[in-house]
Formats: C-alpha cells, sequence, structure tokens
C-alpha cells in the first residue's frame, strides 16, 4: 500500500482524474462541480494498492456560507468559525473496505493540517466510530442530510492541535 498526499497542484493531471471519477463514482458529490473543488481543495490523499486507487480523503476549505449552515443545522452556529476545514471525500473501494483503510486516511489527511480546525460530517455509524478514533468529537444535534433528507448527518470537530 502507498499513500500520496499533497496539495492538488502536486498531483499529475492523471491522478487528479482519477481522484475526481473514484469520489463521483461513489455518488456523494455532485459529478459536475466536484473537478473544481478537487482544485480548491487544502490537500488530497489517495490510497494505491500497486497503481490501482483504492481510496481517498481530502481536506477542502468549504465555503463560508457552507459550513456556517452546517453548523447552524446542527444547532452549533456560534463554533463555526473554529472549524475552517472540512475533512470529506473519505471513500474506499468495496473490495478494501473493513481492513483499516478509512482510519488511515482520516489520520492522513487531518495530519497534514494538525494546526487547523477540522470539522466533518457523516450519516454512517461506521464512519462516525472512525471520526470518534480519529480525534474528532460530535457536537450539536443530528439533522437531515440534503441530498439524502432521510438519512441524518451527525457534525464533528476536531481541534487545532488535536
Amino acid at each position: 500500500m502507498t499513500i500520496r498526499t499533497g496539495k492538488p497542484s502536486e498531483f499529475v493531471p492523471s491522478d487528479k482524474a482519477a481522484f475526481v471519477e473514484f469520489v463521483a463514482a461513489a455518488g456523494e458529490v455532485d459529478r459536475a462541480i466536484l473537478p473544481r473543488l478537487v482544485d480548491d481543495a487544502v490537500a488530497l490523499v489517495m490510497l494505491f494498492e500497486r497503481d490501482e486507487l483504492i481510496g481517498t480523503a481530502a481536506i477542502k476549505t468549504p465555503y463560508s456560507a457552507h459550513r456556517r449552515g452546517e453548523f447552524a443545522k446542527a444547532n452549533v452556529a456560534d463554533n463555526a468559525d473554529a472549524f475552517p476545514l472540512e475533512l470529506g471525500w473519505v471513500v474506499v473501494h468495496p473490495a478494501y473496505r473493513k481492513r483499516g483503510h478509512a482510519p488511515e486516511l482520516v489520520r492522513a489527511a487531518v495530519g497534514l493540517v494538525a494546526n487547523q480546525g477540522v470539522y466533518a460530517t457523516t450519516k454512517t455509524p461506521r464512519m462516525l466510530t472512525i471520526l470518534s478514533e480519529c480525534g474528532f468529537k460530535s457536537l450539536g444535534k443530528p439533522y437531515p442530510s440534503f441530498l439524502k433528507p432521510d438519512a441524518l448527518l451527525t457534525l464533528l470537530v476536531r481541534l487545532a492541535g488535536s
């Protein structure tokens, strides 16, 4: 296994394109805007098994309105400015799940920005456990997902220096 990390500008175009396709295939992000969002990310994390991409994660700088909206929906709006960065696009290929890759991706991503506050959202119990194991704490109350209104999102935060 090999992990590659860096700013989007440090990745060759084919690796960025593979990142975009891998994340888009998971179905959680609008494929049309994803390439721009990837280019605007603070850092990308890619996990390879030989030459096959099997996992991704990123540290993003979300639009202020988006970030504040997430914190407001969780009823903790006053905390939004302490967490300027967002962990996201944590995706592991189905054939490689339950092998410890997601925590590895999360740790690699947050390790790149350890001195800054980071937030994440999740709707799955497994990711909630992984984020908790990686130093994130739940904040506020769960709220409906915009993309999947029948699912509840949990907001989690990781303090700068954690």
